[in-house]
């Protein structure tokens, strides 16, 4: 028998029964923040079909629901949902630049999900994952490359265009060019906030691309070895 749902953000603790939900965002039961950046309605917990789901009920935003006792993890796109598999878990988003976590945990918690219905929750693992050409990693390392290497932090603002094409011994029209393709391919499978919002500035591209591709691992430290080491960051 499936038991309560616990979910505490910042010490704010909310208990769910069977049978009842719980959604979350900016004006919800559970109030996350003024961000404007953040939906007002971002997802919901709720007991169906005799399991606990997750629903991600915004359009551009992905949740992160984290395995709090192994290295299991599933992304959740935007319209879609999945069974929540374990007994304590983490739900992580981010907004604008800013990142939030919510803790939970299921009461009497049981695995009892057929093959099936698991595979079927963890088809979204996959969400704004596109396979990349070597230029367009070696665009996305040299655009990460402070914060693969651990010289930055996700508060800061990446390498500016021109720097990024010097690295990488490009002229700028040629990295602007593939930066633009980039975009596009990944605006295509889903991902915001990269092609063609209005009044988007390049500074907030460039940031929105880095996190996307560090989020879903388009690129890791091992790309690093791909960058000429006598070229200057």
């Amino acid at each position: 028998m499936v038991g309560r749902l616990y979910v505490d953000f910042c010490g704010e603790q909310h208990v769910v029964d069977p049978g009842h939900e719980l959604r979350f965002g900016r004006e919800a039961e559970l109030a996350i923040d003024t961000n404007p950046y953040l939906h007002r309605v971002l997802g919901r917990f709720v007991h169906r079909d005799g399991h606990w789901w997750l629903d991600n009920l915004g359009t551009a935003i992905p949740l992160q629901l984290f395995d709090r006792s192994g290295p299991t993890t599933a992304v959740v796109a935007p319209g879609s949902a999945v069974v929540v598999t374990f007994g304590e878990f983490r739900c992580g988003f981010t907004a604008g630049r800013q990142r939030y976590e919510l803790d939970g945990a299921l009461e009497d918690f049981e695995l009892e999900l057929e093959l099936g219905e698991v595979l079927n929750g963890l088809r979204t693992l996959e969400w704004g994952v596109v396979d990349l050409n070597h230029d367009q990693r070696l665009l996305l390392t040299a655009l990460c490359a402070d914060r693969l290497s651990g010289a930055a932090d996700s508060e800061g603002d990446p390498p500016a265009n021109r720097a990024c094409a010097r690295r990488l011994g490009w002229s700028l029209s040629k990295f602007n060019r593939k930066l633009d393709h980039l975009c596009l391919k990944l605006s295509k499978v889903g991902v915001d906030g990269l092609h063609g919002e209005d009044g988007l500035q390049a500074t907030n591209r460039r940031r929105r691309l880095a996190d996307h591709a560090l989020e879903v691992d388009l690129v890791t430290p091992d790309d690093l070895a791909l960058l000429d080491p006598a070229t200057p960051a």
